[in-house]
């Protein structure tokens, strides 16, 4: 048993409908995917680690930077970026914003670093005021690359 998809069009009415549904869908991703991002976007690169330089044991890690550029209008804010951390060693090789691995807003950031144990859950080895946006003292600029940074190594079994 085969279902039919659609209908079958011949002829010239069709070849026209088809040929305007083409234009409209070319039209339509040049002008939804023309790079309407109004903040310039860095490729970042950097390692996270503990302040004395060990690195941190955890699963996964996942760093959230805030940009603290302004907004340029009522409707236009800059865009949040993440990067995924390699465990092994402490080093992301990319952030990603809008697309994988396009960069972060220019500028300043707030960054959150967020670990996980290999079960997938919270794992407790960053302090939690490195959790959240209003609280962690981490800033990084983009126009000092690579990033280091360096996290408080928590005390007494946190």
């Amino acid at each position: 048993m085969t279902m039919r998809v659609g209908m079958i069009c011949r002829g010239a009415t069709c070849r026209k409908r088809r040929s305007r549904w083409a234009i409209a869908c070319v039209v339509g991703l040049v002008a939804g995917c023309s790079g309407s991002n109004p903040y310039d976007l860095v490729d970042v690169s950097g390692k996270v680690s503990y302040d004395d330089g060990s690195l941190i044991p955890a699963g996964s890690i996942m760093l959230k930077f805030n940009p603290e550029a302004p907004p340029l209008d009522a409707k236009t804010h800059p865009r949040k970026g993440f990067a995924l951390v390699n465990v092994s060693d402490g080093t992301f090789a990319s952030a990603t914003t809008h697309k994988n691995a396009d960069g972060l807003v220019a500028g300043k950031h707030k960054v959150l670093v967020v670990a996980y144990a290999a079960d997938g859950k919270s794992a407790n080895v960053v302090p939690k005021e490195y959790q959240r946006p209003d609280t962690t003292p981490i800033e990084i600029d983009t126009a000092n690359l690579p990033l280091e940074i360096k996290v408080q190594k928590p005390t007494g079994g946190k």
